[in-house]
């Protein structure tokens, strides 16, 4: 037995008194929970303190209240007027405008896309037409001087010979 079914016997000892396989149940699992058995206690105690208190006094025009009360929620569902069509689009009006503009939107997404790509492609044709008379391939008379100008490129020795003119007598 666990709490959940603690509390169901609880709810029956509230509606009748328990049968033995109830009670055998409520033993068993109160040997096993003995902190519960205070709980059970408790609740007992107030199933007998409230059979022991008088009926509600009902009044002699209860039946002519309950009918009234029954009258009037007619009466208030009768006055209400029932939702229909153009009630419904007067009242919520702002969602068809919503769905319109969202479809718009949806509508226009691929042809902002596609004006970007075409805007890229355009700057893209315009960077290349720019930079090609500069690329252009090397002629023979270009390649003809670039073993002096790779040349320039590199270390020079120092000249031993010159160095020592240029030294100062002490």
């Amino acid at each position: 037995m666990n709490n959940e079914q603690f509390q169901q016997l609880i709810e029956q000892s509230q509606r009748h008194p328990l049968d033995a396989a109830e009670e055998r149940q409520l033993r068993a699992f109160l040997a096993a929970h003995p902190e519960r058995q205070t709980a059970w206690d408790d609740e007992m105690a107030l199933n007998r303190l409230l059979a022991r208190l008088p009926d509600a006094p009902v009044p002699s025009n209860f039946t002519a209240q309950v009918l009234a009360a029954v009258e009037r929620e007619e009466a208030a569902t009768a006055r209400t007027p029932q939702p229909t069509w153009t009630n419904w689009l007067r009242l919520t009006s702002w969602r068809p405008a919503t769905l319109v503009a969202t479809l718009a939107l949806a509508g226009l997404i691929p042809f902002f896309a596609e004006r970007h790509r075409v805007h890229q492609r355009t700057q893209l044709a315009r960077s290349l037409a720019a930079v090609s008379p500069v690329a252009q391939v090397p002629t023979v008379e270009m390649l003809q001087d670039f073993e002096a100008i790779r040349r320039l490129g590199q270390r020079a020795r120092a000249d031993e010979d010159l160095l020592t003119l240029f030294q100062l007598p002490q």
